[in-house]
């Protein structure tokens, strides 16, 4: 009968433990946004925005259209849509990004492709109303 209790104890317990990962796994269509504290690994396809205080893989065969905002992100697929990522994003040799990144530190495979504005700098990356703006704001805000 403990196992059903509705013991605060219990509930305590939870803050203590470690947050899974959120698997999307290829063949799934997804549409909506996702908001987690955990790692995030998408290899199936999205309409719609990630937001986590982790870390975001974009597989091989993911795509998603929509925004990324995350503390880490590596990237194989495809991203249409804006990148915020407030540490490193790492675009491997079959990434491909059509939308505008803000990062603090950014390494980029020979093969990965980006369309779109970079603008690396620690302050943009951690503000979370930067990814709402038009890069030429952005740049105007700076100056």
């Amino acid at each position: 009968m403990a196992m059903f209790d509705n013991n605060n104890s219990n509930n305590s317990n939870k803050k203590n433990q470690p947050v899974m990962p959120t698997n999307i796994n290829p063949g799934t269509q997804l549409e909506g946004n996702i908001s987690s504290d955990g790692d995030i690994r998408l290899d199936g396809n999205m309409i719609g925005n990630i937001v986590t205080k982790a870390k975001v893989i974009i597989g091989p065969q993911g795509s998603i259209n929509g925004n990324i905002d995350c503390s880490s992100a590596d990237v194989f697929g495809k991203i249409k849509g804006n990148v915020k990522v407030k540490e490193l994003l790492f675009l491997k040799n079959s990434a491909n990004i059509e939308g505008d990144i803000f990062t603090s530190k950014l390494v980029v495979e020979n093969g990965a492709t980006f369309n779109g504005s970079c603008i690396m700098n620690s302050t943009i990356a951690n503000n979370s109303k930067m990814i709402e703006k038009k890069p030429n704001q952005l740049v105007e805000e700076i100056a």
